[in-house]
């Protein structure tokens, strides 16, 4: 879940990233997704040598602390200032991962404690925030592959039982695919409070929310289940689709669709399509008190009652690693629907941006940012760039900018 704190700081700070091209599988759809052909095209099993994370790891050379960098030739240009930077700059704090589908070219964890008093390593568990949001889409685009839903359905088919809601017929026709690309008009529960919960009600989160850990969580112990009903209680910002507005509130949602049309809890559809099958043994979904980094002074720990879809994941840059592979290696989508996932308008796909070369999404909570990012080589490689911190959003990213230069 994008922090209280950042308003849609993630375009503007990787705006400074001069790159020009995009990945093969950002080509815009053709058609949507079917069932026939999804089931067809989806690669069942993952490959052992992408989830071998720890393997690959034990192979590099450890030149500090917790960093070890891969010594191989071809990684000398990608590693040089790099390399140092990590080693030398002190405002480096947390856990990083920079590799490729069969490498991995270097992993830290420095100059941060977790909660035991231990330097972070790599599989350190962090709030991921809304890198959440990429794995709730991979979970929706399970369900239109097996027939269960389309993405043209509109929340009025799963939510009927909302009808006498004062915005139901204006709240109604928004699809699937609107609440995926954040064109859904729908105010942001979080950032927009005023907006979605009225300004009597939303003052309560603007006044107290935002400062202390007490008031945000005691805000969404009183109003957490009441999301879905309140989506319904207020006229959307716009119109569905006729622009981009990012909005925690459309994975909420999405997280609610899930559980209605799987048959399964959200966590447990979550854990059994994305978790399991990549081997995310350091992650979990709607579960408090297993982040083991620890966080700056002020900060908190988020309750999942206010982040449910739209960042409620823990993991590590390990796991993540292992989501990423199977993810673009095509493991866990059929090619369909990677295409949909990946058809970018206003920049914005399903839980990924597309920014130049990257094609990332950022994460933040009031304690950690993360920050997922995927370049194309131009010898035809993924190169991936996974870190966790317990620093803000404008630190993380200054200090990822630089490593666009991983590209050969």
């Amino acid at each position: 879940m994008k922090s209280v704190r950042i308003r849609k700081t993630l375009c503007l700070l990787l705006a400074c990233v001069m790159m020009a091209s995009c990945l093969p599988s950002c080509s815009e759809a053709k058609h949507e997704a079917t069932t026939s052909e999804t089931a067809q095209q989806t690669k069942r099993e993952i490959p052992r040598e992408l989830l071998n994370v720890d393997e690959q790891i034990k192979k590099l050379n450890n030149i500090e602390g917790n960093i070890w960098i891969n010594e191989d030739e071809q990684y000398k240009v990608k590693l040089g200032k790099l390399r140092n930077q990590i080693k030398d700059n002190v405002s480096v704090r947390g856990s990083i991962i920079i590799a490729t589908d069969d490498d991995v070219i270097l992993a830290s964890g420095t100059r941060l404690k977790d909660r035991d008093g231990n330097e972070v390593t790599p599989h350190t568990t962090y709030e991921i925030g809304s890198v959440t949001k990429s794995m709730t889409a991979v979970c929706i685009m399970k369900l239109v592959e097996d027939g269960k839903i389309k993405l043209d359905d509109t929340l009025g088919d799963f939510f009927p039982e909302y009808g006498s809601c004062p915005f139901y017929s204006e709240v109604a026709p928004i699809t699937v695919r609107n609440l995926l690309r954040m064109r859904s008009g729908i105010h942001d529960f979080v950032n927009d409070p005023a907006g979605f919960w009225g300004e009597e009600t939303g003052s309560e989160l603007a006044g107290m929310g935002l400062v202390t850990e007490e008031g945000f969580n005691g805000f969404f112990d009183k109003y957490g289940d009441k999301i879905v009903e309140q989506a319904f209680c207020r006229k959307p910002a716009f119109e569905q689709d006729k622009k981009f507005d990012y909005s925690n509130t459309n994975y909420t949602l999405l997280a609610e669709i899930i559980e209605k049309k799987s048959g399964m809890s959200y966590a447990r559809f979550m854990e059994e399509t994305v978790f399991k099958p990549c081997g995310m043994t350091d992650t979990t979904c709607m579960k408090n008190g297993n982040v083991q980094a620890s966080i700056k002074k002020n900060a908190w720990y988020n309750e999942f009652n206010s982040s449910k879809g739209c960042g409620d994941v823990h993991s590590s840059v390990v796991d993540l690693l292992k989501y990423h592979r199977a993810l673009f290696g095509g493991y866990l989508l059929s090619e369909g629907s990677m295409n949909e996932m990946m058809n970018f308008v206003d920049d914005y796909g399903f839980g990924w941006q597309q920014m130049d070369e990257w094609i990332l999404h950022g994460g933040s909570t009031a304690g950690f940012s993360t920050f997922n990012g995927v370049l194309n080589d131009v010898n035809g490689k993924r190169i991936y760039v996974l870190m966790c911190a317990n620093q803000g959003e404008e630190c993380v990213f200054s200090l990822i900018v630089p490593m666009s230069g991983l590209r050969m």
